[in-house]
């Protein structure tokens, strides 16, 4: 079970930087971005949370 919380937050990390990038190479003219930002921060939050919690005794097995 941590593998696979370990791999979830992972992937959503990976998420997190493809947004990332790719809302700096949108443009400069900053239309909606705020809202990006606000979603990058939650998933690179839930990603850590998840990475983290993988560690945790009750989830090795």
């Amino acid at each position: 079970m941590s593998i696979v919380l370990a791999l979830t937050g992972l992937a959503v990390l990976l998420i997190a930087l493809i947004i990332f990038v790719r809302n700096q190479q949108i443009g400069t003219d900053g239309t909606n971005r705020g809202s990006t930002r606000r979603g990058i921060i939650l998933l690179m939050f839930f990603g850590l949370l998840l990475g983290l919690a993988s560690q945790l005794p009750v989830f090795r097995g």
